[in-house]
């Protein structure tokens, strides 16, 4: 989903990467390791890092240099919540880069595209939700999970149609329907997981909270 394989003009990989340096800098400050470490959740951490490269490797290429595949990101966010997702994607968009030979002058973009700025909406979701909804666990899962999970996605798709458009090729008009599509069945996966995860190893999930979702329900 990012761009790999076409080199950015010098100015533009430049503010990029270095816009990208301070959002992870940033977060990467906030991340609060030993905590993960005592929850048990930073096995589960490093396990995500190690598949995302993997799983983006499973990829079609439709056209114009775009490869459509699933993106993990959201499960990642709602998992770990925005500084360590942030950090995480990064490693994770790191490892593909190398795994795959792109250009490491498009690190900065790619970075901002696959972890930054998924991070970031990720934590806007989640956020509204809380803030929005009422707070039962129905709403967290089904409101994260799916319907966050989804925004999460387009948000991400269209950011990357922007990219693509501007410094690669004109996009076909179907690219958007097959992304939608792509979208909404990994809307669903990642409702499922992420429900299997809070019920099961809620130790993982950072982002839920037993005192807003089920004390004095």
């Amino acid at each position: 989903m990012g761009i790999f394989d076409v080199s950015l003009p010098p100015v533009v990989a430049y503010v990029m990467l270095a816009a990208s340096i301070a959002a992870l800098a940033r977060d990467a400050m906030h991340t609060q390791w030993k905590q993960i470490d005592r929850l048990g959740a930073f096995s589960a951490w490093c396990f995500s890092v190690i598949v995302l490269p993997l799983l983006w490797r499973m990829d079609v290429r439709i056209g114009n240099e775009i490869d459509l595949h699933l993106l993990g990101m959201p499960l990642f966010v709602l998992m770990f919540g925005r500084p360590l997702a942030t950090v995480g994607l990064s490693l994770a968009v790191i490892a593909h880069t190398a795994l795959q030979g792109g250009l490491w002058s498009n690190l900065g973009l790619n970075l901002l595209v696959l972890a930054v700025f998924p991070a970031w909406c990720g934590d806007a979701v989640m956020r509204a939700t809380r803030r929005f909804l009422p707070h039962h666990i129905f709403i967290y899962l089904l409101g994260n999970g799916f319907f966050g999970t989804m925004a999460m996605l387009a948000a991400t798709d269209v950011v990357t149609i922007a990219a693509h458009q501007i410094w690669v090729a004109p996009v076909a008009a179907d690219t958007i329907a097959y992304m939608l599509l792509l979208a909404w069945g990994e809307s669903f996966l990642t409702g499922f997981l992420l429900t299997i995860f809070t019920v099961y190893r809620p130790e993982w999930v950072l982002t839920f909270d037993d005192d807003v979702y089920l004390r004095g329900k």
